[in-house]
């Protein structure tokens, strides 16, 4: 299966270097990695690192140097630097893996027992079970389909990209595997990120000091360039099981969210395909400190397609959603949506509807949200938003870890084709995908093309979401002034 190139995602700064399968080193990322791919973070075991506990706005920001250290079965770790997002990839007392570039080269040939990246359980994700995945089948034991409700529109003709609802001439889609990466977003300086663009699906997730990671899942196209790569957390776990048992690319994982992924990947939930699984995907982008700079390239996984993992695929991934749907009228008069954590890390973000780009364009910490493109850097601006409102627990790998809960049902904000819809939201093990309705019940279906879902907590354990929606006036003078600030 050759990779697919036609996503505008392969700008690349200078002095970058690519798919050669050697990852360049630099003083900062000579050292192992702890755990979180940032110098930043103090490993799976270290909790929250820059802060006490998470969500606590006094707690002060650890302010060591980067440098080795020695997890107690003798791995190699990486002590908190300036800037850590205290992600806590060591608290678990499980020993630190390291990322390429981060002080040990990749085992190729390992089996299960390879390590990744130390410390990169954030949410602290730890040995948890993992809900069985059972998919609906009829008395003569073939599968049926989810459920009327994500079905495609029955008056236009396909083929159909399944995780987008867009018509398609790309055949290969069929048996193509989705890729799902694991990406930065909690400091500044992850950004602009390569690649978001061109995902079909992007969970925006909760972790550590009420920051936020994503999972972006790429199967229509697949952008030459995708990072930065960041460590897994057992959030991901879940959320991965409406696909297609995808490939994960990841930069690592502590030892108890290794385990979780393990136990994902013998249930096909998941393959994986993480910086300390594989080295030719994976290089360092030298124009960025470590471990903001690790970068997965989709051309050095699949090469001729004749030797990926898990073979190509039986059947392509089913849709998650419904599309093409007319719904009914937004109602209310609102054109955007924001997500904020309030406290001393916390990220807020908002979507804003652009009615001449079609998009709702996101709005980060004040500032417009980018990212590259072969074209130079483009502003985010997906067909759908969804803010499903839901409860993280804690997780097993780290006390100070949440966890998202996605398996439930409760309160949503659906965003497409401009209006803002009052939802409800359901995900059951016995189906694939999201179920969006409004207060009637009838179904809300989503516009062709990329959708984020921002799982935003509604938990008191953790800092809760405060989901706001803005007028037009709103929307319209935080669009205007992220423009303006714009470089």
């Amino acid at each position: 299966m050759a990779a697919c190139s036609q996503s505008p995602q392969s700008a690349v700064p200078p002095d970058t270097t690519i798919g050669d399968g050697s990852v360049p080193s630099s003083d900062e990322d000579s050292s192992a990695s702890a755990g979180t791919d940032d110098p930043a973070e103090v490993g799976d075991r270290a909790g929250v690192g820059d802060e006490a506990s998470v969500g606590d706005a006094t707690a002060a920001p650890v302010t060591t140097e980067t440098s080795p250290s020695t997890a107690a079965d003798g791995s190699v770790g990486e002590v908190a630097s300036p800037g850590s997002s205290g992600e806590g990839d060591a608290a678990d007392g499980d020993a630190a893996a390291v990322a390429p570039g981060e002080g040990s080269a990749p085992d190729a040939t390992s089996g299960e027992g390879a390590t990744l990246e130390a410390g990169s359980d954030e949410d602290g994700n730890g040995e948890a079970a993992t809900p069985e995945y059972v998919t609906p089948e009829s008395e003569f034991g073939e599968e049926v389909a989810p459920a009327p409700y994500l079905e495609f529109d029955p008056f236009v003709t396909g083929p159909f990209a399944p995780l987008t609802g867009s018509i398609t001439t790309d055949l290969s889609l069929a048996t193509r595997r989705p890729l799902a990466v694991k990406i930065g977003n909690g400091d500044p300086v992850d950004q602009p990120q390569a690649g978001l663009a061109a995902a079909d699906i992007v969970y925006e997730v909760l972790v550590e000091a009420a920051k936020t990671r994503f999972v972006a899942v790429f199967h229509s196209q697949i952008p030459t360039r995708i990072g930065p790569v960041r460590s897994a957390r057992s959030s991901d776990f879940d959320i991965l099981r409406d696909l297609a048992t995808p490939y994960f690319a990841s930069s690592g994982a502590n030892n108890t969210v290794l385990r979780e992924m393990r136990q994902a990947a013998r249930e096909e939930a998941l393959i994986d395909v993480g910086a300390m699984r594989m080295a030719a995907p994976y290089s360092r982008d030298p124009s960025r400190r470590s471990p903001h700079n690790l970068y997965f390239s989709y051309e050095q996984f699949a090469g001729d397609g004749e030797s990926l993992p898990g073979g190509l695929l039986d059947s392509p991934p089913r849709a998650l959603f419904g599309y093409a749907s007319p719904d009914s009228p937004s109602p209310r008069d609102a054109v955007g949506v924001t997500v904020a954590y309030r406290s001393l890390h916390g990220t807020e973000v908002s979507h804003v509807w652009d009615n001449i780009g079609g998009g709702w364009v996101r709005i980060q910490r004040g500032a417009l949200h980018t990212t590259e493109t072969e074209f130079g850097v483009a502003e985010i601006a997906p067909a759908n938003v969804v803010v499903v409102q839901m409860p993280y627990g804690r997780s097993a790998a780290d006390r100070r870890s949440p966890q998202a809960l996605s398996y439930g049902s409760g309160d949503a904000l659906v965003l497409t084709a401009g209006a803002v819809h009052e939802a409800r939201w359901e995900r059951t093990q016995d189906r694939i995908g999201f179920r969006f309705t409004d207060k009637e019940g009838n179904p809300i279906s989503l516009s062709a093309g990329a959708t984020w879902l921002l799982l935003a907590n509604s938990d008191g354990r953790w800092p809760i979401a405060e989901v706001t929606v803005l007028t037009a006036a709103e929307g319209a003078r935080l669009l205007a002034d992220a423009r303006a600030a714009a470089p």
